[in-house]
């Protein structure tokens, strides 16, 4: 089965013409999410990804449509390979199940690689000057926000949920369930946070 997937922000005219593009394409179902400012949330895309399976096409009007960083791009698309689901972009002409879009995929493997070492990089020098100050990173049965953005930024940087439990002492559901949640957080307030200090 063919499916479409098209993304566009409130300020984007071309929503039409992504669906058009999709429909062209032979795309029996479309799902279509809508982003406003920075919200990442993207409910179409994680209703639509369960439902593919081996010998499933995915088409895309073009690849930062799909993913949000060059890192969830690339896991995105080895996690549809190891699936047998075949990426299609309509802008770029890449087709994942050839040559082009194999070679794509090797690329895409070496830049995440160095997005994520740069972030971890990033995220060790705050956890170490957060540890000199004797900030509290984990707490049994509640976590602050800050506590809550590590915890999501680190799951998606590979730490397993069970590495999480035990490095912020909590239960497995609870380290899911920040990481699931829907809810917004961020490293920063109104005062720049410690690990942004530490940078």
């Amino acid at each position: 089965m063919i499916y479409g997937y098209a993304r566009v922000s409130t300020s984007d005219q071309n929503e039409g013409m992504q669906v058009d593009a999709l429909k062209g394409a032979g795309c029996s179902e479309i799902f279509t999410d809508k982003a406003s400012g920075a919200k990442t949330s993207r409910p179409a895309l994680d209703k639509m990804l369960p439902l593919l399976k081996d010998g499933d096409t995915l088409v895309i009007w073009k690849l930062d449509r799909l993913g949000r960083s060059t890192i969830h791009l690339f896991n995105l698309l080895e996690d549809l390979k190891s699936r047998g689901v075949a990426v299609r972009s309509i802008m770029e002409g890449i087709d994942t199940s050839g040559s082009l879009g194999r070679f794509l995929c090797t690329i895409l493997a070496g830049v995440a690689e160095l997005e994520r070492e740069n972030i971890k990089q990033r995220v060790n020098a705050g956890l170490a000057k957060a540890k000199r100050d004797g900030v509290r990173l984990g707490r049994k049965e509640r976590f602050n926000a800050k506590d809550k953005a590590l915890i999501k930024r680190l799951h998606t940087l590979g730490d397993s949920y069970t590495k999480l439990s035990r490095q912020f002492s909590a239960s497995r559901s609870t380290i899911w369930e920040i990481v699931n949640s829907e809810e917004k957080v961020a490293f920063q307030d109104n005062r720049q946070t410690d690990l942004e200090d530490a940078l």
